[in-house]
C-alpha cells in the first residue's frame, strides 16, 4: 500500500492523500507540502520533517514517462523487509504522462510526488532536500533500474563503515541492441562519462573517486546546508557536467571518504540516442566544460591570447586536426574517439570564454 499527494501550481491539485499506510511492519506517515508557486521554488521554505525512516530514496524526471514506469515497476521488486522507506520522485515540469505513470505506482510505493516548475535537475533535488525524512539517503535517476537487495545493501555497509557518510553502488550500463562491442568495451575510455559505469574496486571499502549520478547514497545528518549546484548538471540545452561531483566534495571536505559498496548493484539503462555519435560528442563538450569547475593542480597558465590560455587554445587546435585526418582515413571508433578528445577541450575554452564574458 503506497500513496502520494501532489500538487501543481499551474493545474491545481491531483492525487490522493493517504495517512499512516502500513509498509510491512512499520507505519509510515506520508506527508504533503504545496511547492512553492515561483520559477525558483524555495528550498527551506516549511519545517524540515524530522528523519523519522530509515531510508530516502530520491530522483528527478522529466519527459521520460515509459521509462520511469520500468524504473518504478522495478522499485516494487526491493527488498525492504526491516526497513521503513520513502521514493521521492519529482516531476521537473513535464509534458508527457508523467504525472499519470507516478499517480499509478504511489498505489503500491510509499511515494511522494514533487513538482517543480524551473528546468534543471539539480534545482528539483534541492527542493526534496528540506522534505527528506530518512537517516540515510539514496541519490539516483529515473533511468537507473536497482537490484532487488540494493537499498538492503547500502544499510548494511553503512553499519559496517559508522564513520563514514557518502556511499557508491556498482553501476553497470545497460546497452541497446546495435550498440558496437567497442562502445560497450570498459577499454572505450570515455564508456565511464557516458554511461556513468562505475566499480572503482571489486570488494568493498574506500576509494579516491567519487560515486556517480545513478546511485550514490549519504547519511542524512550530514547535508545540513548542502546543496547541489544548480549552473551544473543536466537541464534545458548545453549545459556543464559536475553537480554531483561538486556535490559530493563539498562534503568530503569535511574530512569524510568514499565507500564503494559492489553488493549494492544497478543497472543506468542507455537509450538507442546515447550511442549516436552526435550524442557522445555533446557529452563531450558538456565534460569538458564541468572541468573547468574541477579541483586541480595545474600552475596558472603563464601566457594568454586574447585572454585564454595559450596553451588550451594550442591544444584545442591540435586536437581538430588530429580528428580531421582520422575523419578521412579511420574507422568509426578512431573517428569517435578522436572526436570526443576535441569536444573536451572545446568544451572546456568555451567555458572560460562564457566566464570571461560574465555569463
Amino acid at each position: 500500500m503506497g500513496g502520494a499527494y501532489y500538487t501543481r501550481p499551474d493545474r491545481g491539485r491531483r492525487g490522493d492523500t493517504a495517512a499512516d499506510a502500513m509498509l510491512y511492519a512499520h507505519a509510515v506517515r506520508q506527508i504533503s507540502q504545496r511547492m512553492p508557486e515561483s520559477n525558483t521554488p524555495d528550498c527551506s521554505s516549511g519545517p524540515a520533517p524530522a528523519p523519522s525512516l530509515d531510508v530516502s530514496v530520491v530522483f528527478a524526471t522529466r519527459d521520460r514517462a515509459e521509462q520511469l514506469e520500468r524504473t518504478l515497476d522495478a522499485y516494487r521488486a526491493l527488498d525492504t523487509a526491516g526497513l521503513t522507506w520513502e521514493l521521492i520522485v519529482i516531476d521537473n515540469n513535464s509534458s508527457d504522462g508523467t504525472a499519470a505513470v507516478i499517480d499509478r505506482a504511489a498505489k503500491y510505493l510509499p511515494l511522494i510526488h514533487l513538482f517543480v516548475e524551473a528546468g534543471g535537475q539539480n534545482r528539483a533535488r534541492n527542493v526534496a532536500m528540506d522534505r527528506l525524512r530518512g537517516q540515510f539517503v539514496v541519490f539516483t535517476d529515473d533511468d537507473v533500474i536497482p537490484d532487488p537487495a540494493c537499498l538492503q545493501a547500502y544499510v548494511a555497509a553503512a553499519a559496517r563503515w559508522p564513520d563514514d557518510v557518502i556511499f557508491g553502488a556498482r553501476i553497470e550500463p545497460g546497452f541497446p541492441d546495435g550498440t558496437p562491442e567497442w562502445m560497450a568495451s570498459r577499454d572505450f575510455n570515455f564508456g565511464t562519462t557516458a554511461f556513468a559505469r562505475y566499480a572503482p574496486r571489486p570488494d568493498e571499502g574506500p576509494v579516491k573517486t567519487h560515486p556517480y549520478g545513478p546511485s550514490f547514497a549519504v547519511r542524512r545528518e550530514t547535508l545540513t546546508g548542502q546543496r547541489f549546484p544548480e549552473d551544473l548538471g543536466p537541464q534545458t540545452g548545453n549545459y556543464a557536467m559536475g553537480g554531483e561531483a561538486a556535490f559530493l566534495r563539498g562534503i568530503a571536505e569535511q574530512g569524510y571518504r568514499y565507500i564503494h559498496v559492489p553488493s549494492a548493484q544497478v543497472v543506468h539503462m542507455v537509450r538507442p540516442e546515447q550511442i549516436n555519435d552526435a550524442w557522445l560528442l555533446q557529452r563531450a563538450q558538456n565534460k569538458g566544460r564541468g572541468q573547468v569547475y574541477l579541483p586541480t593542480r595545474r600552475k596558472p597558465a603563464r601566457f594568454h591570447i586574447q585572454g585564454m590560455p595559450a596553451k588550451l587554445l594550442l591544444s584545442v587546435a591540435r586536437a581538430w586536426a588530429r580528428y580531421q585526418l582520422a575523419r578521412l582515413v579511420s574507422l568509426r571508433q578512431r573517428r569517435v574517439e578522436r572526436a570526443i578528445i576535441y569536444q573536451l577541450r572545446l568544451g572546456r575554452l568555451m567555458e572560460l570564454r562564457r566566464q570571461k564574458r560574465g555569463e
